[in-house]
């Protein structure tokens, strides 16, 4: 019994400090009170050049996203794929079986 309390408490302080050095590494420490977080730059190991900053920062300012960004703007998401057209989709769900319409219809709703 009295080995056991012990034992339980140190590996309960070891659960709760894990996370905080895990964190050691990374640009923001929790912090209490109202800001939450200390940023720490200096904590961060780049393995970037600055050349290949110089290039990345280059090719973001003809292709127009440096500009979106400083304006604090969003990026655009490019398209990955073909889309259907309507007639392709409305011929897909005619080709469905019943089940396959039931589970769409309990899936999303009457749609009314």
């Amino acid at each position: 019994m009295t080995v056991r309390k012990p034992l339980a408490l140190s590996l309960i302080a070891l659960a709760i400090a894990a996370p905080g050095l895990a964190s050691a590494s990374a640009l923001y420490h929790p912090a209490g009170g109202e800001v939450g977080m200390t940023t720490h730059p200096d904590h961060v190991q780049s393995n970037m050049s600055r050349g290949d900053v110089l290039r990345s920062v280059d090719v973001a300012r003809k292709d127009g996203t440096l500009a979106i960004l400083s304006r604090g703007g969003a990026l655009p998401v490019k398209a990955t794929g073909g889309s259907k057209t309507r007639e392709q989709v409305q011929q897909e769900y005619l080709n469905m079986s019943a089940a396959e319409k039931q589970r769409i219809q309990e899936l999303y709703g009457s749609g009314g």
